[in-house]
């Protein structure tokens, strides 16, 4: 898909180090994030691509965790967007990079986003047999109290990349360990690759450079009952990312096993940050915290 030429100013506000909020005051739609509101329950995120709900990615409950269902292919082509060369140029994001961005944040919607660079250290792909992902691992199962996930409905046939190793963050007045745990989804399956783009990457990437990969993202941070009780000093929060741009990229990455470099356009509408007890009431500066945190060249 190729957009017209943009000429939208953002409103571009410097949170942190490496850290931007955008506020888009009108935007086309293509990318989406659906809420399906539903009478005393939960309400469902649906990742809509040109007006078709193609993942379930989760609810807004405050003590539920992170899924992604792929609901329908989506058939993307292998290039989502064309983006400036200067989004590959060796440079610190600024508030100019995040203007460059002007074609892929026109296809998202009217709304609020935070922009950032992290890196990765990938493991996979997945699918949803694989039990050596997150989705089978037993701490995940006992914290939020799931026997199966097959049975459960949360994964699809859909591959998706994990980080080698959760984030750790302390809280040492409530003596919680939280775990981060990071994953990738890719819009465009491996089998439409061409082999020879991704070799290229790899060369690349092992002569020492780090080509971006554009993700639009969110962050789930639900509380557990186990944990609002008192019962477990264990948690679990998420981050997940949707390729929007360098599925060839993506893959040169994993062959190489070097930690991949994303630039995240991060909706706020389909995130959720719930607070421990002791952290006080307003969500937003912890949020953003945390996210400053993410974009942090120390943690790449």
């Amino acid at each position: 898909m190729k957009p017209e030429a943009a000429s939208q100013k953002f409103d571009v506000v410097r949170l942190a180090d490496g850290l931007f909020k955008v506020k888009l005051n009108q935007g086309r739609g293509f990318f989406k994030v659906g809420v399906e509101k539903k009478p005393g329950e939960a309400n469902s995120f649906f990742l809509e691509i040109n007006g078709s709900r193609k993942f379930e990615i989760g609810n807004d409950c405050d003590t539920c965790h992170f899924w992604f269902k792929c609901l329908h292919e989506p058939r993307l082509s292998r290039k989502v967007v064309n983006l400036p060369k200067a989004f590959q140029v060796a440079r610190p994001l600024d508030e100019t990079m995040v203007q460059d961005l002007a074609p892929i944040l026109e296809l998202q919607e009217k709304g609020e986003f935070d922009v950032f660079e992290t890196s990765i250290n990938l493991t996979g792909p997945y699918d949803s047999e694989d039990e050596g992902s997150y989705f089978f691992n037993s701490e995940f199962m006992d914290l939020w109290d799931i026997a199966d996930p097959r049975e459960e409905g949360l994964l699809s046939g859909w591959e998706h990349y994990e980080a080698q190793r959760p984030r750790i963050f302390r809280h040492p007045d409530s003596n919680i360990v939280e775990s981060q745990y990071d994953f990738v989804v890719p819009l465009v399956p491996r089998g439409l690759l061409k082999d020879e783009n991704v070799k290229v990457y790899q060369s690349m990437i092992a002569n020492g450079d780090r080509p971006r990969v554009l993700l639009l993202g969110l962050y789930h941070r639900g509380i557990p009952e186990v944990v609002r009780r008192g019962r477990s000093k264990i948690l679990h929060s998420f981050f997940a990312g949707f390729v929007l741009d360098g599925h060839h990229k993506l893959a040169a990455y994993r062959r190489a096993g070097v930690p991949a470099k994303f630039l995240v356009v991060l909706s706020q509408k389909a995130s959720k940050y719930f607070l421990l007890g002791d952290e006080g009431v307003s969500p937003k500066p912890k949020f953003e915290e945390r996210l400053a945190a993410l974009a942090a060249p120390a943690l790449g």
